[in-house]
């Protein structure tokens, strides 16, 4: 009888240790596979077990451990969204913690060189997981932006070209949020400059964009952002060329422009400075820093008149008088003729 239970306690005894030691190995042995130096699992937000395991198989050895280790530690009920980092050797352990503690690996996200809200929206949903019409939606909704005090047409104004760190399950308006802080930080150190200029904000960012689609040149900006200020002091229309550009892609955007035409300049829109005085209702793109500080810090001069520059590719000539503005035109057209 002794000898009938010390087998029993035996065989128990050993089933035990045996069960541990795969209990043991199901959640601290390596079950990260990876190929590539850096993998990055994408969680959708709602995601079920299902559609984390389809995502996550290819990387683990063994699936069926990874599901034990998940249910015991209760991840099923807990998933959460987001981009994640998983990292080479991770036992089911590990990889269970990270994804269960929502430590994502956040997007750079280079915003820059953006002048249309559809492409602003097209931008954001080709990085993060909201779709590119919840952006565009959130952007053309009267409704939801006046909440912040902006509208379809001053959206633009408060994005600023940077590199941003985002999660990439931040929603459409989360995101708007963001820019609106990284605006107000952008602000906060031209507080003085602003109330010299005497301008708003969104007047501000419409002048620099604009300055900004006529020159590349940076140490030219400051010339041209003291002209078009030279205009509204004076009550002259702007004739800014890319306002009209914008006016019309704005509505059609296949069309293609190469140069402004008479025709052109007659397309009504309250974008276009051929036909309305003053600044357009919102920016023309989305200036970048030194635009804005050209503005701030505008040339003070007489010009009133601009032309390209044949001599200087790139730069422009600048008059303050009809006739000193038709010799430059004139120069530029008989250059023009010869290439």
């Amino acid at each position: 009888m002794k000898k009938k239970v010390f087998l029993i306690v035996t065989a128990i005894l050993l089933l035990s240790a045996f069960l541990s030691y795969e209990y043991y190995q199901k959640i601290f042995d390596v079950n990260v596979e990876l190929e590539q130096d850096e993998v990055f699992l994408y969680i959708p937000t709602g995601a079920s077990a299902d559609e984390l395991l389809d995502s996550l198989s290819p990387y683990l050895k063994d699936t069926a451990s990874f599901i034990w280790v998940a249910q015991r530690k209760s991840y099923w009920s807990r998933i959460r969204p987001g981009r994640y980092k998983i990292e080479n050797n991770w036992s089911n352990n590990q990889l269970v913690n990270h994804l269960r503690s929502g430590k994502q690996a956040a997007i750079s996200v280079i915003l820059n060189n953006i002048k249309y809200k559809r492409d602003l929206a097209e931008f954001f949903g080709a990085q993060l997981e909201a779709p590119a019409d919840s952006f565009l939606s959130l952007f053309n909704s009267e409704r939801a932006l006046a909440e912040y005090d902006l509208s379809p047409r001053t959206v633009l104004g408060i994005f600023r070209p940077n590199t941003y760190q985002l999660y990439w399950n931040t929603s459409a308006q989360a995101t708007l949020e963001r820019m609106i802080k990284e605006n107000e930080k952008f602000w906060a150190s031209r507080e003085a400059a602003l109330r010299r200029s005497g301008l708003s904000e969104q007047e501000v960012v419409s002048l620099a964009s604009i300055v900004e689609a006529e020159t590349a040149k940076a140490d030219e900006m400051p010339t041209v952002a003291g002209l078009y200020l030279n205009r509204i002091k004076r009550g002259i229309k702007l004739q800014s060329d890319p306002t009209v550009i914008y006016a019309i892609q704005q509505e059609f955007p296949d069309t293609i422009i190469r140069r402004v035409l008479f025709r052109d300049l007659e397309y009504d829109s309250p974008y276009n400075t051929y036909l309305y005085k003053g600044l357009p209702p919102g920016p023309i793109r989305i200036p970048n820093a030194q635009a804005i500080d050209a503005v701030l810090n505008a040339e003070q001069h007489r010009y009133i008149f601009m032309c390209a520059n044949p001599e200087k590719p790139g730069y422009h000539s600048f008059a303050s008088s009809l006739r000193a503005h038709n010799i430059n035109r004139d120069k530029y057209i008989r250059w023009v003729r010869t290439q």
